[in-house]
């Protein structure tokens, strides 16, 4: 159970007594003993290292969740569980783990495809009243998870024992888009993951990120530059989420929404009742010229704390065809100047960085200002005429 700390050199042993963190590969779903040096362990990570060809028969077997599990364990990762877990597996973890504030799920079907496995996901999450924190980086699920889990990381009052929590401080639900899979999208629950807002959260992010590039089981990943965003139809549902009087953040202060598209006017709804936010990265639905860019910044205006801007323009086709065009001037028009910026910051003083792209691409030209000396910097760089992703 020895393991390395952050600041130890690679390969540096840490006996279990001093350790805080552990890393723990499993060709199984038997979780090995703990030694009792280890009851101090504050942070744990169990990575999925079950041969392809035997994961789906595991499902259905025997696994071990030991006793000897620390139960100072306050933050848990899991990773690369591809096809989720064998039934009762979850809830035996979150059983053990009663200390739970911060849980990071990366790259898997979290509740599987059966609906045992996924009433065990949705039991893992009820038996977890301490959560503050939970990061969902490329987890799927089959529909009705996300809005069965909702529940138990929002804030909720109740006289039932372990029901009442105060929920998240911490969402963070990100996606790597894959442009070379063509039901990429379609295998998000959109719709759902606005469910997970709750009134405590103080850091809010539904984002999507550019793949990263490198290679993959012999292929390229990340070739394709650029993201999808879904488009303004589903702004609705994370509109509400935002806004709605009972469901809504009352404190928070970093809101990234980028995975979902909303007009002009529909970012305004919603910073008109998010007042308080730092640091923004929103998703626009974008037209050329200078009325969009006086709507923006109408926008901007109402969030007198603001210190960092980012912008993805998705685009019309009126915008693509003009970004088509060297000469337009397009991002310049459509996006704040300088000067623009110098008038923001007389209402939003604290305000030093504003960035936009088209939907993350650098091809079409990209918008970067910072405050410097009292100063604003920077300007729009020029794309080259190639299509996005």
């Amino acid at each position: 159970m020895a393991t390395t700390t952050p600041t130890a050199l690679p390969g540096a042993p840490v006996p279990p007594a001093s350790a805080r963190g552990a890393q723990i590969p499993l060709p199984t779903f038997h979780i090995p003993d703990f030694p009792p040096q280890a009851r101090t362990l504050q942070a744990l990570t169990l990575t999925s290292a079950i041969p392809a060809g035997d994961y789906p028969s595991l499902l259905s077997q025997p696994f071990t969740v030991p006793a000897s599990l620390p139960r100072a364990i306050e933050s848990l990762t899991l990773e690369l569980f591809g096809l989720g877990y064998p039934p009762g597996f979850l809830t035996a973890l979150a059983g053990r783990l009663p200390n739970l504030k911060s849980v990071v799920l990366y790259s898997q079907l979290f509740a599987g495809t059966t609906r045992e496995s996924q009433e065990d996901a949705v039991e893992f999450f009820r038996r977890l009243p301490g959560l503050r924190a939970l990061h969902l980086l490329d987890v799927f699920a089959k529909p009705g998870f996300f809005g069965a889990v909702g529940r138990w990381v929002r804030w909720n009052t109740s006289d039932v024992p372990g029901e009442a929590r105060r929920g998240l401080m911490f969402l963070e639900v990100n996606y790597s888009f894959r442009g070379e899979e063509e039901e990429f999208m379609a295998k998000i629950q959109a719709r759902e993951l606005p469910g997970l807002v709750g009134p405590g959260l103080v850091s809010c992010s539904f984002n999507i990120s550019t793949a990263e590039t490198g290679e993959e089981k012999g292929g390229e990943v990340g070739s394709e530059e650029g993201v999808m965003a879904f488009n303004t139809t589903l702004a609705p549902d994370i509109m509400v989420a935002l806004t709605d009087e009972e469901v809504s953040p009352k404190g928070l202060r970093a809101l990234n929404i980028t995975l979902y598209t909303l007009t002009p006017s529909q970012l305004a709804t919603v910073l008109a009742v998010q007042k308080n936010v730092m640091v923004l990265s929103i998703t626009m639905e974008t037209e050329p010229g200078e009325e969009c860019k006086k709507l923006l910044l109408k926008a901007l205006v109402q969030c007198k704390h603001l210190e960092q801007v980012e912008v993805i323009a998705h685009p019309s086709l009126e915008f693509l065809m003009a970004l088509q065009e060297p000469r337009s001037g397009v991002m310049t028009k459509t996006f704040p100047s300088a000067e623009d910026l110098a008038a923001l910051t007389t209402k939003c003083p604290k305000l030093n960085s504003f960035k936009a792209n088209v939907l993350r691409t650098t091809t079409f030209g990209t918008v970067e200002y910072a405050m410097k000396d009292g100063k604003w910097t920077g300007g729009v760089r020029e794309g080259k005429d190639v299509t996005a992703a």
